[in-house]
């Protein structure tokens, strides 16, 4: 399987007053409202990351970029960081049009990849600069959309391009799911199934993938479900559109070396869906792993339920999706 190069992203905040003010090199000022300590050296987080091969990503807003953009690249480049997300761009007029197709050219030029966020839309500019990895646009996670809304997006703005969903998985409310454990995720929560999330990985298609947004750490209890995140690439070999309806439900099925990922989602209504693995190789065996939503027998608080069968491309697979629910499968070929 291809190798991912992994990414940390230091959201809005990470600067501080004086980093707008000035581009000062022997300096790096953190907003006191996320580092009240002081004790954050992003040099030192820069330089430990790269030597693990994973890239930093800062947050920079457009009021920098608009103002400092000359100066902040070569900053960054000499840094070490390996891209910018920009946050709260100007869209649709064709001066901040112009702007960000120049501000992408130039980040190129110091090899910078781009996630830019808010308003923007998937518009196929990527295929020009291929250091735009992705881009938001599309009423994410970061809105909490309902599962009707997710089973439409791949027919409308995915088909321009790579977007930046930003997935929440830890964004439930457990109350209800265990008796063990009574976690409440704070403030907004997802309005869709465990499975239907993690589904989302191999349906929406982004080279720069969020997994996490809005989780820390902490809010994870080692689920064996994340074996699925942790597997799944972020760029593929093949993508196999199986079956679906706008606004009603979606199959789509990606490749990467041997191996095959499957995600199924349903709109707010229960659905049993029918999945023809004709996509696999023909003659070949696959061990599929499957991760879709159980029930309380399940002792975690996600509830997704994890089998394992044997398939091939002739074998008919059946699911009973929940309300919002969704399937997700990571087919590996036999040896």
């Amino acid at each position: 399987m291809k190798h991912n190069l992994q990414y940390i992203h230091f959201d809005a905040g990470w600067y501080g007053y004086e980093h707008l003010k000035e581009s000062d090199a022997s300096r790096v000022d953190v907003d006191p409202r996320r580092n009240p300590k002081k004790d954050l050296d992003l040099k030192e987080v820069i330089r430990y990351a790269k030597k693990r091969n994973i890239g930093v990503i800062l947050y920079v807003n457009q009021r920098a970029l608009a103002h400092q953009l000359d100066e902040i690249l070569p900053l960054y480049r000499d840094w070490g960081v390996s891209g910018i997300k920009f946050g709260f761009v100007q869209v649709g007029s064709h001066r901040w049009t112009t702007w960000l197709h120049e501000a992408i050219r130039k980040c190129a030029e110091y090899q910078l990849v781009v996630d830019i966020h808010d308003e923007y839309r998937p518009t196929g500019f990527s295929r020009t600069y291929p250091n735009l990895m992705t881009q938001e646009g599309i009423r994410g996670n970061e809105e909490m959309p309902d599962a009707i809304h997710n089973t439409i997006l791949p027919f409308t703005r995915y088909i321009a391009g790579a977007a930046d969903y930003t997935i929440c998985y830890y964004r439930q409310d457990f109350t209800d799911k265990s008796q063990h454990n009574s976690y409440t995720a704070p403030g907004r929560v997802i309005k869709t199934t465990s499975a239907h999330q993690l589904a989302l990985a191999a349906i929406y298609y982004s080279p720069l993938q969020y997994l996490y947004w809005y989780d820390k750490p902490e809010d994870s209890q080692e689920e064996p479900e994340l074996a699925f995140f942790d597997a799944i690439p972020t760029v593929w070999d093949d993508t196999k559109v199986l079956d679906g309806s706008p606004g009603e439900f979606v199959s789509i099925a990606r490749k990467s070396g041997d191996d095959w990922f499957l995600g199924c989602i349903t709109n707010n209504n229960s659905r049993t869906v029918t999945i023809l693995p004709s996509f696999l190789e023909k003659g070949s065996k696959y061990k599929a792993i499957i991760y879709e939503d159980g029930d309380k027998n399940i002792k975690t608080r996600t509830q997704v339920k994890i089998t394992e069968k044997r398939v091939d491309g002739l074998q008919q697979l059946n699911f009973n999706l929940k309300n919002s629910g969704g399937v997700a499968i990571h087919f590996i070929k036999e040896r």
